[in-house]
């Protein structure tokens, strides 16, 4: 796949995501927003002072959820100015993770099982021990969350209590990514495999052994082809059956966060610049 030179934004590990106008990256300090269709510089900000490695971030329709160690950054989309910061965590057994949302609500991982659900409108936050393992990825459909556990458990939880519906023992490795297309929950693992799982039996249909190398994402689909992100390639997995289609060279930044899939384009990152290229 050609790959293009898109920005020039050296870079110590960043994070992108985009909506379907504006490319968010944190970049070091700061927050950057790009228009795609001309990749201009729309908005800049610094957020911190210092340099940290345990940032990243999510976007829903108004807002930028940014998390750093134990703090939430939350930052307004249109000029990425911070409308407040909260403090959820107090030490390392407390930091914050991923961050997803449904139309109200964010739900905020804090190390060893917990969440953090925020209302997105108030600002109201409680606090809820969901697992004995922390969740390095989940996943929001209606009123259900899809999580993976460091144990290698996946976990299908209900918003309206935050219990535990169901559990499958998937493994007994950290799950990385999870995603649900359709009637299916996809999840890769530190034992390098790709699973599918179906959502209403909670049973795996399909598994690739030795998928992935190191700590692979899961972009999304196209043209019927699970994306994934593994240490600077990217994997095409037919998504019914769970076979490799192509494999190829391109950057996915460091811990693969700095990959993402928009519209038919991938986007990724090297420590000097961002790229794409069209699937």
């Amino acid at each position: 796949m050609e790959k293009i030179k898109m920005i020039d934004l050296e870079n110590d590990g960043l994070n992108m995501v985009a909506d379907e106008q504006f490319l968010y990256i944190r970049c070091k300090r700061a927050m950057y927003k790009y228009d795609i269709a001309d990749m201009s510089l729309t908005a800049h900000n610094v957020i911190f002072k210092k340099d940290g490695k345990a940032r990243n971030f999510s976007i829903c329709d108004k807002y930028i959820f940014l998390t750093d160690f134990c703090d939430l950054y939350i930052l307004d989309k249109s000029d990425l100015q911070v409308a407040e910061v909260i403090r959820l965590g107090t030490d390392l057994s407390s930091d914050l993770g991923v961050v997803k949302f449904d139309l109200k609500k964010a739900y905020i991982s804090i190390r060893n099982g917990k969440m953090a659900v925020m209302d997105i409108a108030t600002r109201d936050i409680v606090k809820f021990d969901i697992s004995d393992s922390s969740f390095w990825d989940y996943c929001v459909a209606g009123n259900r969350i899809y999580a993976g556990t460091v144990d290698g458990e996946l976990l299908e939880i209900d918003t309206k209590n935050m219990r535990i519906v169901r559990t499958a023992a998937l493994g007994k490795k950290n799950i990385y990514s999870v995603v649900l297309i359709g009637s299916l929950i996809y999840t890769v693992s530190q034992d390098m495999t790709i699973k599918a799982v179906n959502a209403d039996s909670f049973e795996t249909v399909y598994t690739a052994k030795k998928a992935v190398g190191g700590m692979a994402k899961i972009l999304g689909v196209l043209n019927d082809n699970l994306v994934v992100a593994d240490s600077n390639k990217i994997t095409l997995w037919d998504k019914q059956t769970l076979q490799l289609r192509e494999k190829f060279d391109f950057p996915t930044g460091s811990f693969n966060k700095g990959a993402m899939l928009h519209e038919n384009r991938i986007l990724g990152s090297d420590y000097q610049n961002v790229y794409c290229c069209t699937l």
